[in-house]
């Protein structure tokens, strides 16, 4: 049966004063639909039905996560008790829906990634599951880029791929980020797309995998899910203490040698800063503002607050966040560096960090 995988850790520093320590970015409401996680499962109900939904996170984010308000079965919120990337998280996931469904093909996503067209999203994942469960390879779903961006990795694309399902490649090469002008350089070839951090495979491959290229990590995890149910805990506490921290791309995807990718025109954004925030909801069309705002002469800004009042006067290409005692002012551009600024806030003043 199909399942769906979604990655639900990490803390989105980059949206600081409103993501938080007791807060993270998954759970905010960032487009206006609602918290990003709900987002993320409302998108995938069409094709996956509740106790074929399941949600990974950490222990830390435990009192975001009841099931009745996400709307799956109660055992499919998995906790991990620390970081590890995703890499250790995907395959405990996987080890679990396999011990029930030991035949499963499996969808991975981000919680906080954002789609503009969902009529698209649903057709591409149907693509990528029929495609996963007939060739038994990782399928993942590249963006075709649409400026020449250094803060995406990259999938060359390679010969098409031959079979039913029209639209797959062949996997030439992953690309980290690159400087400009290789991203300018990836744009001009036509063959790039950006990775999109979403793929597909069956649970059989997927372990075989792990066994192969991260033998570790394959072996706690084993030993953690095929014990006794008594204990489950502290044997999982136990094999994270001695895992490695690394991502899957690292681990496995760029280990493989068969891996197709689906170019995927779906109004995808992952939403990783203010800026991209702010290109996402405002389409290049100017300000966007969320709660009491007042704008004069002002260009392409984004305005939030959760209180109170922002005016601002003669601000262009600038973001404004003002949540709780805690308030934002940045060049649109400076985005990426929110995340050092949250560190240092951190730091001297942990209450509102």
């Amino acid at each position: 049966m199909d399942h769906a995988i979604v990655l639900a850790g990490g803390s989105g520093l980059r949206f600081w004063p409103e993501s938080s320590s007791g807060r993270s970015k998954q759970f905010l409401n960032l487009t206006g639909g609602g918290s990003m996680i709900h987002e993320t499962l409302d998108r995938l109900r069409p094709l996956f039905p509740p106790e074929r939904i399941w949600v990974v996170a950490g222990r830390k984010d435990a009192s975001h996560l009841s099931h009745r308000a996400l709307g799956i079965r109660k055992g499919n919120i998995i906790l991990e008790p620390d970081g590890r990337n995703t890499a250790p998280a995907i395959s405990l996931a996987t080890a679990v829906i396999a011990q029930n469904d030991p035949d499963a093909v499996l969808l991975v996503t981000p919680a906080d990634h954002a789609i503009a067209d969902l009529g698209a999203f649903l057709a591409i994942i149907r693509k990528g599951l029929i495609l996963a469960r007939e060739t038994g390879r990782f399928i993942t779903l590249g963006i075709p880029p649409t400026y020449p961006s250094t803060g995406y990795g990259y999938i060359e694309r390679g010969k098409p791929f031959p079979g039913k399902v029209k639209g797959a490649f062949r996997v030439a090469r992953f690309a980290e980020k690159p400087n400009l002008s290789s991203a300018r350089r990836f744009l001009r070839s036509g063959r790039f797309d950006w990775n999109s951090g979403v793929f597909l495979f069956r649970g059989d491959k997927f372990a075989k995998s792990l066994a192969e290229f991260l033998p570790d990590v394959s072996k706690a995890i084993e030993e953690t899910v095929r014990g006794k149910k008594n204990g489950f805990e502290q044997r999982l506490l136990a094999a994270y203490r001695r895992m490695p921290s690394i991502s899957i791309d690292y681990g496995i995807l760029e280990k493989e040698k068969e891996i197709l990718v689906l170019p995927a025109k779906m109004g995808w954004n992952d939403l990783g800063t203010w800026r991209s925030l702010h290109e996402f909801l405002s389409k290049g069309k100017g300000n966007v503002t969320f709660g009491n705002v007042i704008l004069t002469d002002c260009r392409n800004t984004l305005a939030r607050t959760d209180g109170g009042l922002i005016a601002a006067i003669g601000m262009e290409d600038t973001v404004i966040v003002r949540c709780g005692n805690a308030v934002l002012v940045c060049p649109s551009s400076r985005s990426e560096d929110v995340k050092k600024m949250a560190e240092e806030i951190r730091k001297h003043f942990p209450a509102l960090a």
